[in-house]
């Protein structure tokens, strides 16, 4: 089982060391203590977003609920805003309602510190969506981070400025005139840009020793550049190509001010040593630093070969180690990003390259490529892996999700395995409803964008939406000879008539399904989930026998492919069945089956309705005290997961049969004891436990209670 707590925060591991912002910190940590929201302000690259960071991770503690990090800066529709939110704090998405809406809800009575980085390009929607959760959600923390202030009247403000650049001087003397690896810090003092000049330079050249006459240089730097943290870092970058004391010479020639003139503001400082980075890079590096800026966020090398590597730029991988020991890459997880302020003047080069338009179609083109392969290696053994690539990639998918591309029916279409396997249901439904409006009828992708829209419709519980697209797409693709389309169409038909009670019609459905992707030749998860539907409706028939028939065959599909998804949904229908005959042991390992998958992949969802099911079970089983426990842990489950009222729809009976079994057993003062010992447990424990049996505890009911639970 994954050992994980994706549930309890996404805070950054630190890279390096956070230098010389130990007061600013201590100011956020006193401003959260008093108000709901604080906006940390500057100029770009002054360090806003790690003093939020380091501020959060010393306040863990008091948020239980999790400390979280939404990146921004490469987000470009204030309208995702709260779906950007809300997969970040992995929400799922199950409500026809507004995200907003459905996020302050999940919030309200949370007790968590939520970090908006790089409001500014946003600002309106932000303003919004923070004014809407400190009015729903008291128990939430907020610190954004912006340029400029959101305006909201319970808005705190912590301005942070640049360092305190070292005073012009005779430098620190050292006997014999060399300066010891370990004394440079020391020597630094209180002087906090010279602190993190040399700290990064260590960085960029490991054992560098310098001279008193190199500290006193690179003091030099630091007074030329204000003391501003990315401007500092930069220039500490440059040690690869000069020696410190020729880049202080060389900067001064770079930053020399007319006579007269005043010193430039700090946001054109930033400017101005970026621009000299660039100077420093050579022309391969800076060919890359251009391309790269087409991402608008998070990266890894693949995806930085594929869009940015041909002619005549190769050596891609060894190109972005440059640019990261220059600082003008920040390493994350899996890979790249590049800081705002740096992506802002590749953009500009990139234009006067006159290769913006070239790249933004290789970009599109990239992710749809992306989109393609997920949804053809997903069934398959690689899920957790693609789950991972995709959640990854999500900024820059939104990106190539444009309406105006002319990829963006297909892709729109193509990603229905992130919107309805991965949970995205609202998001999805937003790009794909701009996609079909945007879609002329003659696109050879608009049959799959209407069944895949049709296909989430019915997860939001709007059946009769998704029927009406699927009839559509079914209609386009019978036209167009797609006959995998018109399978995928036909599959959510089945569906629907399954939300609709019209159980006698979902197998004849099912058989038009198969005989579809026999036609097309496709291999496709939704064969094996097309069973899992017609067992979904037998089942509710009470036939559960042939049920458990259908089933193993989805296994069999399943399992020659190394595919777990669609096989865990049908594992969770094939202990119901199981149950149904009376096996209660298969039924409890068709159920710790589901449930192991479900949480290696995130899937609240199933994994709320597995740890259930096997509450169920031990009631079955006698076990009064394992009941107890794992229905309190359900109820926490669709509580942590923002699932509530979801978990009891056409389960609500089989709860209530073993609660009572269970108090009956137990009595009420011990159930309700070992009930909360369930609750107070967090998912990672509950799950654990649920995945554990103890065969010493198992103990078979009489027939009468089974035939009662079901």
């Amino acid at each position: 089982m994954e050992q994980t707590r994706w549930w309890r925060g996404n805070l950054p591991a630190e890279t390096n060391d956070l230098i010389g912002r130990e007061g600013e910190v201590r100011r956020l940590l006193k401003l959260l203590a008093d108000t709901p929201l604080v906006t940390v302000t500057g100029v770009g690259g002054i360090g806003k977003s790690r003093i939020a960071v380091r501020a959060a991770r010393e306040r863990e503690e008091h948020h239980p609920d999790g400390t979280w990090l939404v990146e921004l800066s490469g987000e470009r529709d204030g309208d995702l805003l709260a779906h950007t939110v809300a997969a970040v704090l992995g929400l799922p998405e199950r409500s026809a309602r507004s995200q907003a809406e459905t996020l302050v809800e999940f919030l309200a009575g949370r007790r968590l510190l939520l970090i908006l980085d790089a409001c500014e390009h946003l600002l309106p929607a932000c303003r919004a969506l923070v004014r809407e959760i400190l009015a729903g959600a008291p128990g939430v923390r907020i610190v954004t981070t912006s340029r400029r202030p959101l305006g909201l009247p319970q808005e705190a403000l912590l301005p942070v400025g640049p360092f305190e650049a070292p005073a012009p001087g005779p430098p620190v003397r050292w006997p014999e005139g060399a300066v010891p690896e370990g004394a440079l810090l020391e020597g630094a003092g209180a002087d906090d840009a010279l602190r993190l000049f040399l700290d990064r330079a260590r960085s960029v050249v490991p054992g560098l020793e310098t001279t008193e006459a190199g500290v006193a240089a690179a003091a030099r730097i630091c007074r030329r550049l204000d003391g501003v943290p990315l401007a500092v870092e930069l220039a500490a970058g440059g040690l690869g190509s000069l020696p410190v004391e020729r880049l202080a010479d060389h900067l001064e020639d770079h930053f020399e001010i007319p006579h007269g003139r005043t010193p430039a503001p700090r946001h054109r400082i930033v400017r101005a040593a970026i621009s000299w980075s660039h100077e420093l890079c050579d022309p391969r590096e800076r060919l890359l630093w251009a391309r790269l800026s087409v991402f608008a966020g998070d990266f890894d090398v693949a995806a930085a070969e594929w869009v940015c590597g041909d002619d005549p730029l190769s050596g891609v991988p060894d190109l972005l180690e440059s640019l990261e020991r220059r600082f003008l890459l920040v390493p994350v997880p899996g890979g790249y990003r590049q800081p705002s302020t740096v992506r802002e003047y590749g953009r500009e080069r990139l234009a006067l390259l006159g290769e913006e338009a070239r790249l933004t179609r290789r970009h599109r083109y990239h992710y749809l490529d992306l989109a393609r392969r997920a949804e053809a290696d997903w069934y398959g053994p690689g899920q957790e892996e693609w789950a991972a690539r995709l959640a990854f990639s999500m900024t820059d998918l939104r990106l190539a999700l444009d309406p105006a591309s002319p990829t963006s029916v297909e892709l729109a279409g193509t990603l229905w395995i992130l919107w309805f396997c991965l949970g995205r249901l609202n998001e999805g439904r937003h790009h794909m409803a701009r996609a079909i409006e945007a879609a002329p009828v003659t696109d050879p992708g608009l049959p799959r964008l209407l069944w895949a829209d049709g296909c989430v419709a019915i997860a939001q519980g709007e059946p009769e939406v998704g029927r009406r697209r699927a009839e559509a797409a079914l209609s386009a693709a019978l036209d167009w000879g797609d006959y995998a389309a018109a399978g995928h169409a036909q599959l959510r038909l089945a569906s629907s008539s399954l939300c609709a009670g019209a159980l006698e019609d979902v197998e004849p459905r099912v058989e038009l399904v198969r005989e579809y992707f026999r036609r097309a030749e496709a291999a496709t998860v939704s064969e094996p989930l097309a069973l899992v539907t017609a067992a979904t409706a037998v089942t509710w028939r009470g036939e559960f026998a042939r049920a458990v028939s259908v089933l193993k065959e989805a296994q069999r599909l399943c399992d020659a492919r190394g595919e777990r998804w669609a096989r865990a949904c049908g594992d969770y229908v094939l202990s119901i069945a199981q149950l149904g005959l009376g096996r209660v042991d298969e039924a409890a390992e068709a159920a710790r089956q589901s449930l192991d998958v479900k949480w290696r992949l995130r899937d609240a969802t199933g994994v709320a309705l597995a740890v259930d099911q096997l509450a169920v079970i031990a009631a079955v089983e006698g076990d009064g005290r394992r009941t107890a426990r794992l229905q309190g842990a359900g109820v926490r489950l669709w509580a942590t997961f923002g699932l509530q009222g979801f978990g009891s729809e056409g389960m609500s009976e089989p709860r209530t049969v073993a609660e009572r079994t269970a108090r009956q057993l137990l009595g009420d003062e011990t159930y309700d004891a070992v009930f909360a010992e369930g609750y107070q447990a967090d998912p990672e424990e509950a799950v654990a436990y649920a995945l554990h049996r103890d065969e010493a505890v198992v103990h078979a009911l009489h027939g009468k209670v089974l035939r009662e639970l079901l």
